[in-house]
């Protein structure tokens, strides 16, 4: 499944490149799936949101939109997981991918439990947590007014922290590096954070 999605998602930014039209809808899905229970935990999501971000930068897309689409896809990849959550309660543990990695659901549950509320802001900062945590809450009957309320401007804070940045940089870049330094640059990012992110899941999967 992990290889399955990586090359989904591979070739993805391959079509977003020859179609920047494409841009704006590509970095809500992307931003949706990295919060998708089950989906996130097998998507280089860093690495591609970095790519992403750099040619939206290199494009002049406005960057008040490419924050709004990023925010609004994590928002509703996170509603999605917790209400998956309260639908199925704790059978969600019998899902076959999980009783085959019988500790993430505990993890998301332990952390649910040490902070409550704030473990939806939290979790988004946190690689393998991510897709659990909305999940969790939802097992554990977290009321529905709170999840949204925290969910509406931690999704924001999180494409502020994750997008704005890399947008910022990759405009700044492009009026002082020549295209093939840029090309390398974002090759570098996106390895190390294809490494870090395959590191984090080896852990997790401990």
């Amino acid at each position: 499944m992990e290889s399955a999605l990586s090359g989904f998602f591979a070739g993805f930014t391959d079509i977003v490149e020859q179609h920047v039209w494409l841009l704006l809808p590509a970095v809500f899905v992307l931003a949706l799936a990295e919060s998708l229970l089950v989906v996130g935990l097998f998507i280089p999501g860093v690495a591609l949101l970095v790519a992403l971000t750099i040619l939206a930068a290199e494009q002049g897309l406005p960057v008040a939109w490419w924050w709004l689409a990023g925010a609004a896809g994590a928002f509703c990849g996170d509603g999605l997981s917790f209400h998956i959550g309260r639908w199925y309660g704790p059978r969600l543990a019998h899902w076959n991918i999980f009783r085959r990695h019988p500790d993430w659901l505990p993890s998301a549950e332990h952390f649910f439990a040490r902070y409550g509320v704030w473990s939806i802001a939290l979790g988004r900062f946190i690689g393998p947590l991510r897709p659990l945590v909305p999940a969790m809450a939802g097992v554990c009957g977290m009321p529905v007014r709170d999840f949204w309320w925290v969910n509406s401007w931690s999704s924001a804070a999180w494409a502020a922290f994750y997008l704005l940045p890399v947008y910022w940089f990759g405009q700044a870049a492009l009026t002082v590096l020549q295209p093939w330094q840029l090309l390398l640059g974002l090759g570098l990012a996106t390895l190390v954070a294809l490494l870090l992110s395959r590191v984090l899941r080896r852990r997790k999967g401990r």
